[in-house]
């Protein structure tokens, strides 16, 4: 896999707690335990300090049916990421909060290591309770390798790459790992990433690992990545702005500002990973052109008057 590094790789450290600021983060490719692939410290310290998380962790995770995997699991990430880092002064609290989290995680799978999202799916698109996203499947995989749980990460990934499962969709141009199990299905962007981020670093993950499960998740991460790369350009509207999914709404569905910066950064990030060097380089353009298109007022204020267009003709509706 391509350890290619360049002045891009260090991001611009967060100077506050906002957990929609997530640029790629601090990690060698190759190296699990160095870091994480998008920094989500801000994701934790959004929180308040470690007490104080680990108080609104109890929350979270006090009426099951309620529970959204993705936050708490990002939560846990955030928290890991801030216990190795140096310059923070609650590191050992922060360490707690992520193994809190990563307990949590390992426990909270069903018996075919699927985290389970019990309420229906709030806006977008039309999910009853009980489902089931590739993205959660991908960030348990990442925190639990970070808390030396090989095995409880084995589980994760096996009903990710399990076909009875439904979480990949095979397309002409390979496989995409779905956020959410729409019909049809949405190919959710960021989602997508996340997942594979779960995959590679399985595939990476020190220490004693299930030498099928490594296997399967190379081979399924080497694959995903080269179908990205090749659906790329279907998820690209015109000047550079970027489509947060392909379900087919009746108005395309335009990437929010921070979104679009989001796939920015996770473009940038999955480069670094690529298996091979043209797969590198077109993930690279990509997120440069996309990045080019933040910086351009009249097209970031089209592409928000596109989202705002979409959120009219697709409103936000709450759970039952």
């Amino acid at each position: 896999m391509s350890h290619d590094t360049s002045p891009r790789e260090v991001a611009q450290r967060p100077t506050n707690d906002d957990p929609r600021w997530q640029p790629m983060g601090f990690f060698a490719p190759g190296a699990v335990p160095s870091g994480y692939h998008m920094d989500l410290r801000g994701v934790a310290g959004s929180y308040g300090p470690p007490d104080e998380a680990e108080a609104w962790l109890d929350l979270l995770v006090a009426r099951r049916e309620h529970v959204m995997p993705v936050t708490v699991l990002q939560l846990g990430l955030g928290a890991w990421q801030r216990s190795i880092d140096e310059d923070d002064p609650d590191r050992t609290g922060w360490a707690r909060v992520a193994r809190l989290v990563a307990d949590w995680a390992a426990v909270d799978v069903d018996g075919h290591g699927r985290f389970t999202h019990h309420q229906p799916m709030p806006h977008t698109y039309r999910i009853p309770g009980g489902w089931h996203s590739a993205m959660a499947q991908g960030l348990g995989a990442s925190l639990l390798v970070r808390q030396d749980l090989g095995a409880d990460a084995s589980r994760v990934v096996r009903s990710l790459l399990d076909a009875r499962y439904g979480l990949i969709s095979d397309t002409p141009d390979g496989p995409v790992l779905e956020e959410y199990p729409a019909e049809p299905r949405p190919h959710v962007l960021n989602g997508w990433m996340w997942a594979l981020f779960g995959l590679y670093d399985v595939s990476n993950a020190p220490g004693e690992l299930d030498d099928g499960v490594r296997a399967q998740a190379t081979e399924a991460f080497e694959a995903g990545v080269a179908s990205l790369v090749a659906q790329l350009p279907q998820y690209e509207t015109g000047r550079g702005w970027s489509t947060y999914d392909r379900y087919p709404h009746p108005i395309a569905n335009v990437a929010s500002p921070f979104y679009h910066r989001l796939h920015v950064e996770m473009l940038r990030a999955t480069a670094r990973l690529a298996p091979y060097e043209e797969l590198a380089a077109e993930l690279g353009s990509t997120s440069d052109r996309w990045e080019q298109a933040l910086g351009q007022p009249l097209v970031r204020a089209t592409a928000v008057a596109r989202k705002v267009g979409f959120r009219l003709v697709k409103p936000r509706r709450k759970a039952a």
